[in-house]
């Protein structure tokens, strides 16, 4: 096993007769944690007031025992290395009272709880024990408690982390057909993606090897591996499918019409900067309709030009559509995903993670959209009042925008390196301002 695994903490394989099998396909993409990206997806949940130690039992008897402990057994397991292969064992000291534990101190407000989750953001998981945590906060504003989940990535993608979530909900049923995404309308064919990879695959590995990547005061430093995380006040749903239809656009539209409008604001206001265009690494849901909600990544990053230097809003609103729909029409996610898994087989280690990064760098952050559930959720009685989560980064790209439309309302997470956002609520205001701005446009009929 390399030095580099053993200072993480990782450790050989175990010699005791353990349930072991190896890390599958896409999973491995993301055991490739960097001093500078930690591959960890992070969230923050609240809810009406509920003790650690009932979310504890509840976690336990709904998540990690369900389905007799064989619905998502790698709550349990633990990463190990037999030579340079990973492998997950089941963790013969597995304890959730390891997991789901205290937060530290006294956090009663937003701001002290974004600078909590900012001083975690940057800290790896201990490798010894399944790659998770739960932190819980009692106390929090206007009798509520928080959560600060953080996950691996290798676990699982996002959209195989919701059923999850409902397993902890009181009525709602965890292996009901995921939410889709808002890019893929169609679902892959898994005939249709062989026959065409060996075609497509290098045209579009070729085009992205010649695409420049971009330079501007948010990429392009050095990171330096210290995160912090903010997240936008709740935008009213109605409001924003007000604006998307004033703009004849879709809710995905406006939304990433309003993150390059963000990127304009705040390249001007901090840097004096003006660009034309800001690139994203979009993940894109390549599971057939049908699928079982498995824990597992199975998504494609496609790289979107968002239009930047634009300054009339109705302009870029139907720039980035144009933009969006070449991409629902397109087979990249496919072809992305297919070549990623080839990437993965057939290359050493060392060397597909260096062609996955020097792709990935072409990019200036990474941008999700999650559409979840639009009811109110209850957990053990209590109502879940809002989430929030931050997308992991990989290579040189420091920035992740997450957006999540939940209950009504859509809210917007951004965590960035510090070398290039000192302070993210900046970025945060930026986005709030723009949205504000195509609000006010709808309201006068412009």
């Amino acid at each position: 096993m390399s030095q580099e695994r053993q200072k993480a903490g990782f450790s050989e394989a175990s010699p005791r007769l353990l349930s072991r099998e190896p890390v599958q396909g896409a999973d491995g993409i993301w055991l490739q944690d960097s001093p500078e990206n930690l591959m960890i997806i992070n969230s923050v949940l609240s809810l009406d007031s509920i003790s650690v130690g009932e979310f504890r039992r509840l976690w336990e008897t709904r998540v990690v025992q369900a389905g007799g402990g064989n619905r998502y057994p790698r709550f349990r397991r633990k990463i190990v290395f037999q030579g340079n292969r990973p492998h997950w064992e089941d963790d013969g000291d597995y304890d959730v009272s390891r997991h789901v534990v205290a937060a530290p101190g006294e956090i009663r407000t937003e701001e002290a709880l974004q600078d909590y989750v900012s001083s975690l953001a940057h800290q790896p998981l201990p490798a010894d024990r399944p790659l998770w945590q739960i932190q819980h906060v009692e106390n929090f504003k206007d009798g509520s408690s928080a959560f600060i989940s953080r996950i691996h990535h290798c676990m699982g993608d996002g959209l195989a982390l919701i059923p999850v979530l409902f397993s902890l909900m009181d009525e709602a049923d965890p292996v009901t057909e995921l939410p889709g995404d808002r890019v893929a309308k169609k679902r892959p064919n898994r005939w249709a993606m062989a026959a065409k990879l060996p075609v497509l695959g290098p045209l579009v590995l070729a085009q992205k090897m010649i695409w420049k990547r971009d330079i501007s005061a948010v990429h392009g430093p050095d990171l330096g591996g210290r995160k912090r995380v903010a997240w936008t006040k709740k935008f009213d749903l109605k409001q924003v499918k007000a604006v998307k239809n004033h703009f004849e656009a879709t809710v995905n539209d406006v939304l990433m019409a309003c993150v390059g409008g963000a990127f304009q604001r705040y390249l001007g206001t901090a840097h004096s900067q003006v660009v034309e265009k800001v690139r994203a690494s979009m993940p894109v849901s390549i599971r057939a309709q049908g699928d079982a909600p498995e824990m597992n990544n199975r998504f494609a990053a496609v790289l979107l030009e968002l239009p930047v230097g634009v300054e009339d809003v109705r302009t870029r609103v139907a720039a980035t559509k144009l933009k969006m729909n070449a991409l629902k029409r397109s087979v990249e996610p496919l072809v992305t995903y297919g070549l990623s898994r080839i990437l993965l087989k057939t290359m050493p280690q060392k060397v597909s993670r260096r062609l996955i990064d020097f792709l990935a760098n072409k990019c200036t952050a990474v941008v999700t959209n999650v559409p979840g559930p639009q009811e109110d959720l209850y957990i053990a009685g209590r109502r879940l009042r809002s989430m929030v989560f931050w997308v992991p980064q990989r290579g040189k790209i420091g920035i992740g925008i997450s957006i999540l439309s939940f209950a009504g309302n859509v809210q917007v997470g951004v965590i960035a390196d510090t070398e290039l956002i000192p302070e993210p609520r900046k970025f945060v205001h930026s986005f709030e301002e723009e949205f504000e701005h195509m609000v006010e446009m709808v309201q006068a009929g412009q």
